[in-house]
């Protein structure tokens, strides 16, 4: 089996609009339209339990690898204290729980999920600790919880 390559680079940032600016000026890249990953069944070190997740995001037009800017969020792996480079991405993934067990063999832990309404891992991200500093992402290749929004919304309460 030959290697997934690297789709994207997640990149945690404050402020999702100036981050837009700041990379378009530096790389001439275009972004998308701001979009939000928003779910009622994420698990992370700041709850193990399936909670609220709402995370804005903007991918960039060029690639691969794109780079997927993302503002931060709650306390756990989109908290503020995460800043920087969060992850490489590997959507497409086709078996998730499969991975997540050959990674678990390896001594590569977890620190973050989202489930799908019947229990299906849709995303997941390694233990940043286990790979000096940076977590990976597995995406199975079903629709997960994606909606695009308007410049109204980006302040919506999250």
């Amino acid at each position: 089996m030959a290697a997934p390559l690297i789709e994207h680079i997640g990149i945690l940032v404050p402020n999702l609009e100036e981050a837009i600016e700041r990379w378009t000026a530096a790389t001439g890249y275009t972004f998308s339209p701001i979009a939000r990953y928003r779910t009622q069944r994420y698990c992370d070190s700041s709850d193990p339990q399936p909670h609220f997740h709402d995370a804005r995001i903007s991918f960039s037009q060029e690639g691969p690898p794109r780079i997927e800017l993302m503002e931060f969020t709650g306390d756990g792996t989109h908290s503020a204290a995460q800043a920087g480079v969060h992850h490489f991405g590997f959507p497409g993934t086709e078996d998730v729980p499969g991975r997540i067990a050959e990674l678990a063999a390896q001594g590569i832990g977890e620190d973050g999920k989202s489930l799908t309404e019947d229990g299906r891992v849709h995303l997941w991200f390694t233990d940043k600790k286990d790979l000096d500093g940076v977590r990976l992402e597995y995406i199975s290749p079903f629709p997960g919880p994606s909606w695009p929004t308007t410049a109204a919304s980006c302040g919506a309460t999250r």
